[in-house]
C-alpha cells in the first residue's frame, strides 16, 4: 500500500468514525444520558477515532476500523432490544 492509499484510507476511518461517533451521540440524547454503556463505547471510538492518526501500518487500520464495525453492531443490536 503507498503512502497516498495509506493516508487516503486514514481519512476514510475520520469520517466512519465520525459517523459512528454521531449515531452515538445521537442515540444517548434520545435516552437523555441514561445509558452508561452507551458512553463506554461512546469513549472507546473516540480513543480508536484519535488512534488513526497514529497508526503507521495496515494492521492499525483494521483494528481501528474493526472497532468501529463492532460499535456500529453494538448501536443497532441496543435499538433493535430496546433500552440498556
Amino acid at each position: 500500500m503507498s503512502r497516498y492509499e495509506f493516508s487516503l484510507r486514514q481519512e476514510v476511518l475520520m469520517e466512519k468514525g465520525a459517523s459512528v461517533l454521531g449515531n452515538l451521540y445521537h442515540y444517548e440524547r434520545e435516552q437523555n444520558g441514561q445509558s452508561q454503556p452507551v458512553q463506554l463505547m461512546y469513549d472507546l471510538v473516540w480513543t480508536a477515532k484519535q488512534d488513526i492518526l497514529l497508526a503507521t501500518s495496515e494492521k492499525d487500520l483494521d483494528r481501528i476500523e474493526g472497532q468501529f464495525d463492532l460499535a456500529g453492531q453494538f448501536l443497532s443490536g441496543i435499538k433493535a432490544g430496546g433500552n440498556v
